[in-house]
């Protein structure tokens, strides 16, 4: 099957995740509060597809470094995406908001980087293929941080997922929001 070794890998990576972990993390969501969202690269991207879905389930939220993005505030939430847990920029952002009083969340792979520091609450998606390690288990070679960036994306769409059940949201709340131009 085409992309198993891919899936195999993701599915182990989000398994060490526990459903506490899950649970702590969807519930800073559940909080009536803006959330912003950073990441550089891939997990930049990775970001902004979490942010898009949040605005389409009514949230208000702004991607870091986008024109529209407000002065950050004592209540926001900040979402810190990084594998490595030592990027400049995520933890530059980190640093800024914590100086706010900005409640930070981060997704790494890396429980030993600068980020979780600065977190009141980490998710660690074991990628060690990032962090510097490849894992011996996989049995073809998986590019560079695509397991951390495809193990958070489903980790985040879960959290929308749960969101949804939790909220009662469907899919036409949803879609009135998505964008129309």
């Amino acid at each position: 099957m085409i992309g198993e070794h891919l899936l195999e890998r993701i599915r182990q990576d989000l398994d060490r995740v526990d459903d506490e972990s899950f649970r702590h993390f969807v519930d800073y969501f559940l909080e009536d509060r803006r959330v912003f969202v950073c990441g550089a690269g891939r997990s930049g991207l990775v970001g902004k597809c979490f942010a898009m879905r949040l605005m389409h389930l009514g949230k208000e939220v702004y991607v870091l470094g986008e024109t529209n993005t407000p002065a950050a505030q004592k209540g926001d939430l900040l979402l810190c995406i990084s594998a490595s847990g030592t990027t400049a920029s995520v933890l530059s952002a980190a640093e800024k908001a914590a100086g706010h009083g900005v409640t930070i969340l981060s997704l790494t792979a890396n429980a030993e980087g600068a980020l979780p520091a600065y977190s009141q609450f980490t998710v660690l998606i074991d990628s060690a293929d990032k962090a510097g390690e490849e894992r011996k288990s996989a049995s073809r070679p998986i590019p560079l941080g695509t397991a951390f960036e495809l193990a958070s994306l489903v980790f985040l769409e879960s959290v929308i997922a749960e969101i949804m059940h939790l909220k009662e949201i469907g899919d036409s709340e949803m879609k009135r929001r998505h964008t129309n131009l």
